[in-house]
């Protein structure tokens, strides 16, 4: 619902990237996909080790460029 409303609201002032799509999609339904698997089989709190270290590694290559 969120994302949809926010695809809507940029679409009306930007233009949208259609090239990115396939990939955007093939992306959230392979992710979600694997994230479920793995949260039924190792268990919440390693999914949120996981994030916490992916959002760690992310936000440090953001900083240090």
């Amino acid at each position: 619902m969120w994302n949809g409303t926010g695809a809507l609201v940029l679409g009306a002032i930007g233009t949208v990237a259609w090239n990115w799509m396939p990939a955007l999609l093939a992306g959230s339904i392979i992710g979600g996909y694997l994230g479920s698997h793995l949260a039924i089989s190792k268990g919440n709190l390693w999914i949120k080790r996981a994030f916490e270290i992916v959002t760690i590694l992310i936000g440090l290559k953001l900083i240090l460029g």
